[in-house]
C-alpha cells in the first residue's frame, strides 16, 4: 500500500515538459491570458452551478465547461444510456464504457484532455521515481477544447465536439458485427438537455447521438431501427470529483472471489511481486472504526428500475434485499439498502446504484459492473442490467417440464429464478465474482450459476418445489465478511487472514469463470448450471427429468390458442435439458481437480481424477450417445409443425435441412457431436496420455477412443430403421472428431496418433 501513487504528483510528473527535461535552464512559460470575461461570453447561455458548472445555448446547441483551475483532475464514466436493442450485437442500454481519471491541463489557446495511465506505478514519496514511471509509459491525450475565456483562473472551454463523440466505440461494433460503416452524423447530434445536469460533486453530460451509415446498413441494423440507415442513441458521461484518501484499498486474494484493479508497481522490493491487486468494494465505514457495535455511518444504497413490469418489479426487489441479509450476518448490520428508485432520476447519474430493466429483441444475458476509481477499486456506482426476456424463458422451461396450463406453480418458479438472478447480478456489482464451485457444498453462493432442482418424487412425477434456494448462501456472507469487514487500526490484515482460515475450514471453495467456460476445463465440480455436489449425481437427476418430460411432450405444453409452431420453442431446451450436465461430466475424464491455494494454507494443489470415476463418467457420456437417448418421440414429430410465419424467433429453435419439415436427424446430430467433441477435446485427450501413469489403473486415451467406437461402430445396427439412422448419427460423429484430431497439429503428438 505504501507505493499507492496520489493522483496530483503523477500529473506534476506526466506533464513535465520534454524540453525542461533536457535543459533545466529552459525557462518556464504561461500561455498569454485569453482578455474575455467568462461572463462575456456566456451572453445567452443558460448556466447550472455545480462540480463543473455547464453552460448551455439552447439556439446554438453550444456546451460550454468552466474548468475551475488549470491541471484540474476529475473521474470520467462513458455510459450507453440508450440501446439498439439486439443481443447479438452488444449495444445495450446502461452498457458500460470506460472510467479514467482525467486531467483538463491548458495549453496555449487549449485544454487538453489527458487520461492518466494507472497502470504503472511508482512510489509516492519520491518525485524522482515517479518521473521515472511518467517517461516510461505514456498518458493519453484524448481531447483539445478551445480555451474562450480565463477569470479568475477558471478555464472557459468549449466541451460539445468533446462530448458529441462516440466514446463508447458504437461505429467500431458495428463494423466487428459486420453490420455496416457507420459514423456520428454531428448534424443530426446533440446535447440531451433533461440529462444533463451539474450537481455539487458531479457533472453529468447527456447526448443524443445519430449514427448514419456510409453504404447499405447491416441486416439487423435494419430490422432494430426505422430506418437501418440512420439511428439515433444516448451516450452518458459523468465528471466526478475524485475521491479522498481515506478509502484504504483491500489486497485481492486468490481464495475470495473478488473483482479488483491490477497494476505494476515498481517501487515494489524486488522479491514481491511487480503486478499488485486491489479488490472493487464500495466504500463503508462506521462511525467509530474500532467498535464492532458502532452503526453504519454510510450504508451502501441500491434502487430498482420502476419500469420492471410486476410482478416481476416485487420479485426483483425482494431478491436485492438478500443483499440486506448478508451484510447484517456478516456482521455489518445496516451496511446495505435498497429500495425502488426515486420518480424520474437519470439512471445513468453516477449518484445513483441501480438495477435497470433490459428490453432487447431476444434474450441475452443479464449483466452487471460498476464505475469505480482505477486507483484503488473504490465502487462509486453499481449497475446492473436484467434481461427483460428470463422471465418468459424460464416459463418456457416450466411448461415444456410442466405443462402450459396456468396455475401459481408456474408463476411461483418464475419468480423465484427472478429473485435469484437480481441477488446475483447486484453481487458483480459489489465486487463479487462468480463461483462455480459452491454448488459442491450445498447451495452456498448466488454467485453461481443454479440449474433449477428438479428431480422426480417418489411416484416418478416431475418435482419443482426445491427448483431455487432462498437468500443469500453461507459463502455470500463469508466472503462480505471478508471484502466490507470493518477492522480496527493495526488489525486489519489479521482479521483478514483469520477469516480465510475460517472458510477453508470450512470447506468454502472459490473457482470461477476461467475454470468453468473453457472447452478445455478440467475440474468436474467447477460447472455453470449444475446443481449437485458430483457430477454423476447431476447426470441422473437431468437424464431422469429428461426421459419423463420428453415422454409426457406433447399438446398439453401449449395453451389453449397457442399455435403448434410454438412447440418447437417449448422442445428446445428441453431436447438439450442435461447438456450442462455432460459437459459436467466431460470435464471427469482426463479431469484434475485443483485450488486456488497459496503457500501454507493446507490446500492440495492438484489432484488427477481416479481411473474408476472416469471410467463411470465416459460410461454416462456414452450412454447418452445411444440411439435411444437421441430419439424423440414419433408422437411429437407429428406436432412439430413448420415455422412458416416465425410464431417464434428462429434463433430459439433447432436448425433443419429438411425445411418445412422438423429434422430429427439434424437435431440428434447436434446433441450427438456435442457429446463425443467433449470426450475428445484436444486438451482432454492430451491429459489423458499425460495422466496415465499418475495412478493405478487410469483411463487411457485409446481406451477413451475404443470405447466409444465398440457402442457406435462395432454395435449391431438396431431392427428399427429409426434407430438404425440414429446410430450412424453416432457413428459419423465419433469418425468426424477423430479425423478432425489426428489433423490438429495444436494437439499432442501423441493425441494425433492415437487417432489413426
Amino acid at each position: 500500500m505504501r507505493s499507492y501513487i496520489l493522483s496530483a504528483l503523477i500529473a506534476i510528473a506526466a506533464a513535465a515538459p520534454v524540453a525542461a527535461a533536457q535543459n533545466p535552464s529552459f525557462p518556464a512559460s504561461r500561455p498569454a491570458a485569453v482578455g474575455t470575461s467568462i461572463a462575456a461570453k456566456t451572453v445567452g447561455f443558460v448556466k447550472q452551478d455545480g462540480f463543473i458548472p455547464l453552460y448551455f445555448n439552447e439556439s446554438t446547441g453550444k456546451l460550454l465547461l468552466e474548468i475551475p483551475r488549470d491541471s484540474f483532475p476529475a473521474l470520467m464514466d462513458v455510459m450507453q444510456a440508450t440501446g439498439l436493442g439486439s443481443n447479438p450485437i452488444g449495444i445495450d442500454r446502461a452498457g458500460g464504457g470506460a472510467s479514467d481519471i482525467v486531467q483538463f491541463d491548458r495549453n496555449a489557446e487549449h485544454v487538453f484532455v489527458v487520461f492518466e495511465n494507472t497502470r504503472f506505478r511508482g512510489a509516492a514519496d519520491n518525485p524522482d521515481h515517479l518521473r521515472t514511471i511518467a517517461e516510461s509509459f505514456p498518458a493519453s491525450t484524448v481531447a483539445a477544447l478551445p480555451l474562450l475565456a480565463v477569470e479568475n483562473g477558471h478555464l472557459l472551454v468549449d466541451a460539445t465536439d468533446f462530448f458529441i463523440h462516440d466514446w463508447t466505440n458504437i461505429a467500431a461494433t458495428l463494423q466487428r458485427s459486420r453490420q455496416g460503416a457507420y459514423s456520428v452524423a454531428k448534424d443530426r447530434s446533440s446535447i440531451y438537455t433533461p440529462y444533463t445536469k451539474a450537481f455539487p460533486k458531479n457533472t453529468e453530460v447527456d447526448v443524443s447521438l445519430t449514427f448514419a451509415a456510409s453504404a447499405q446498413p447491416g441486416g439487423i441494423v435494419s430490422r432494430m431501427a426505422p430506418d437501418g440507415h440512420a439511428f439515433t442513441l444516448r451516450d452518458h458521461v459523468s465528471l466526478v470529483e475524485l475521491p479522498d484518501a481515506d478509502y484504504k484499498p483491500r489486497a485481492w486474494d486468490p481464495r475470495v472471489g473478488y473483482f479488483g484493479v491490477t497494476f505494476n508497481d515498481y517501487a515494489q522490493p524486488v522479491d514481491e511481486p511487480l503486478q499488485q491487486r486491489w479488490i472493487e468494494r464500495h466504500r463503508l465505514e462506521r462511525v467509530n472504526p474500532n467498535d464492532p457495535n458502532s452503526p453504519i455511518k454510510n450504508p451502501i444504497v441500491y434502487c430498482v428500475d420502476r419500469g420492471i413490469p410486476e410482478p416481476i418489479r416485487t420479485a426483483t426487489l425482494q431478491g436485492v434485499k438478500w443483499w440486506e441479509q448478508a451484510f447484517d450476518d456478516a456482521g455489518l448490520k445496516g451496511g446495505f439498502k435498497v429500495d425502488l428508485c426515486p420518480e424520474g432520476i437519470d439512471p445513468m447519474d453516477i449518484r445513483y446504484n441501480v438495477l435497470v430493466w433490459e428490453n432487447r429483441n431476444e434474450r441475452g444475458w443479464s449483466v452487471s459492473g460498476s464505475v469505480d476509481d482505477p486507483r484503488t477499486g473504490e465502487i462509486l456506482k453499481g449497475i446492473s442490467r436484467l434481461d427483460s426476456h428470463r422471465a418468459r424463458t424460464d416459463y418456457n422451461l416450466y411448461a415444456a417440464l410442466m405443462g402450459a396450463a396456468k396455475s401459481p406453480a408456474d408463476t411461483h418458479f418464475v419468480l423465484a429464478r427472478v429473485r435469484q438472478v437480481s441477488a446475483h447480478e447486484i453481487g458483480h456489482t459489489l465486487g463479487l465474482s462468480h463461483n462455480y464451485i459452491a454448488s459442491t457444498y450445498g447451495r452456498a453462493s448466488v454467485m453461481d450459476y443454479p440449474a433449477p432442482r428438479i428431480t422426480l418424487d417418489k411416484n416418478g412425477n416431475i418435482d419443482l418445489s426445491q427448483a431455487y434456494a432462498v437468500g443469500p448462501g453461507d459463502y455470500d456472507v463469508w466472503a462480505i465478511h471478508w471484502g466490507y469487514g470493518i477492522f480496527p487500526a493495526g488489525q486489519v490484515q489479521d482479521s483478514l487472514k483469520a477469516i480465510v482460515a475460517e472458510g477453508l475450514k470450512k470447506g468454502y471453495l472459490y473457482l470461477s469463470d476461467a475454470d468453468a467456460r473453457p472447452d478445455n476445463a478440467s475440474d468436474p465440480r467447477v460447472n455453470l448450471w449444475d446443481d449437485q455436489s458430483t457430477a454423476v449425481q447431476f447426470f441422473k437427476n437431468q437424464t431422469d427429468v429428461r426421459r419423463v418430460a420428453m415422454a409426457r411432450f406433447g399438446l398439453r405444453n401449449l395453451a389453449p390458442g397457442e399455435p403448434l409452431s410454438a412447440l418447437q420453442e417449448r422442445f428446445a431446451p428441453l431436447y438439450f435439458f442435461h447438456r450442462f450436465a455432460l459437459n459436467s461430466l466431460s470435464k471427469t475424464i482426463g479431469g484434475m481437480e485443483y485450488s486456488s491455494s497459496v503457500v501454507g494454507d493446507g490446500q492440495q494443489a492438484t489432484r488427477p481424477i481416479a481411473g474408476p470415476q472416469q471410467r463411470t463418467a465416459l460410461s454416462m457420456m456414452i450412454s447418452a450417445l445411444q440411439p435411444s437417448a437421441l430419439a424423440i418421440p414419433d408422437t411429437l414429430l407429428t406436432l412439430l409443425t413448420p415455422n412458416a410465419t416465425e410464431t417464434s424467433p428462429r434463433v430459439e429453435l433447432f436448425g433443419t435441412r429438411t425445411e418445412p419439415a422438423f429434422d430429427e436427424l439434424g437435431a440428434a446430430r447436434t446433441l450427438a457431436q456435442m457429446i463425443v467433441d467433449m470426450v475428445l477435446q484436444p486438451e482432454r485427450a492430451g491429459r489423458l496420455v499425460a495422466f496415465a501413469n499418475r495412478g493405478p489403473n487410469m483411463l487411457t486415451l485409446g481406451e477413451t477412443i475404443d470405447s466409444l467406437v465398440a457402442r457406435t461402430w462395432n454395435s449391431p445396427l438396431p431392427s428399427s430403421g429409426k434407430l438404425a439412422a440414429l446410430q450412424r448419427v453416432g457413428q459419423r460423429a465419433v469418425a468426424d472428431q477423430l479425423l478432425l484430431l489426428a489433423a490438429d497439429t495444436t494437439a499432442a503428438p501423441e493425441v494425433r496418433a492415437s487417432c489413426r
